[in-house]
């Protein structure tokens, strides 16, 4: 492959650098940023002192909504739910007790109506949870598929002896089809982002952008980095946390899925993403201790 502008040096020395940072320190902001993370929906908002029928009603209202339960939520729902039904339990073995009865003779009179009831939803749940986890990880099959031959056209493009214009077109075509192919199974995350960031380099290396093309690309890339930097700062101002920290999520994708800047630049872009991205995720780590908290102090002044 050759191209008659070619007057610069290879981009692997200068682009593997910064793509091999942003794939390692990307990797360990995710895993940061993804410890309280819901796997889809959002947590309620209201902070009013929980009860047993309102523990059902939103539990129906995820069976109907499969997709908006996430396992934060129904452990947290569950949890409540047994910590008020066991107070209530022990309240009415201490009136038990008090009206002169055995403790070892003590039957309880509650009723196992709403028991049975949030048991018998739970178990609607997990079986819609199980059938929606089918179908996710066949649509991360599919994309893995579709990863693996977006490779495959990668490694034939970066062999082919086609002009520069023309090769640099399809490279470019194939980074966005890459970019809008969704997740793959999680056990593949990793070796085919390593796959796909070698034949990355080993285009770079053989077609040898020329400067025009290169430095294009830089101050493209830089654009759309800064912008998304600007976009993680003012989720410090956004209300609903919860909604900032998803947001987080597809900038931080969109982040690690955009090309190198130039060198110089390189380390200040990434450690401004990462210092606003550090902060949305402690707002959100507050909000649910701050949560946490005010469902523990409810269910103590109930019991």
């Amino acid at each position: 492959m050759t191209n008659s502008h070619d007057t610069t040096q290879p981009l692997m020395e200068e682009n593997l650098e910064e793509e091999k940072k942003v794939t390692e320190v990307s990797e360990n902001l995710e895993a940061e940023v993804s410890v309280e993370k819901p796997e889809t929906g959002e947590q309620p908002k209201t902070t009013s002192k929980p009860t047993k029928e309102s523990i059902l009603t939103r539990v129906k209202e995820l069976a109907d909504d499969i997709e908006k339960a996430s396992k934060q939520e129904l452990d947290s729902l569950k949890q409540t739910f047994y910590r008020i039904h066991n107070a209530e339990l022990e309240e009415d073995k201490k009136k038990f007790i008090e009206a002169g009865g055995k403790e070892e003779e003590y039957v309880p009179s509650l009723s196992n109506e709403q028991e049975n009831e949030f048991r018998n939803i739970m178990a609607v749940v997990r079986e819609k949870r199980g059938v929606l986890a089918e179908k996710e990880e066949k649509r991360k099959e599919e994309n893995l598929q579709a990863k693996l031959t977006i490779i495959e056209k990668l490694k034939e493009l970066a062999e082919s002896s086609e002009d520069t214009g023309k090769s640099y077109n399809e490279f470019k075509r194939l980074q966005q089809e890459w970019n809008g192919t969704g997740q793959v199974p999680q056990g593949k995350v990793n070796e085919i982002w390593r796959s796909y960031q070698l034949h990355i380099e080993k285009f770079y290396d053989i077609l040898r952008l020329n400067h025009e093309f290169r430095d294009y690309d830089f101050r493209k890339n830089l654009e759309i980095k800064t912008r998304l930097c600007e976009a993680v700062e003012k989720l410090a101002e956004e209300p609903d946390v919860v909604s900032a920290f998803h947001q987080l999520q597809k900038l931080h994708q969109e982040f690690r899925e955009t090309g190198p800047v130039t060198k110089e630049l390189r380390n200040e872009i990434w450690e401004r993403f990462k210092v606003a991205s550090t902060d949305v995720n402690r707002r959100y780590q507050k909000h649910f201790d701050e949560l946490r908290e005010t469902e523990q102090q409810n269910l103590d002044q109930k019991t």
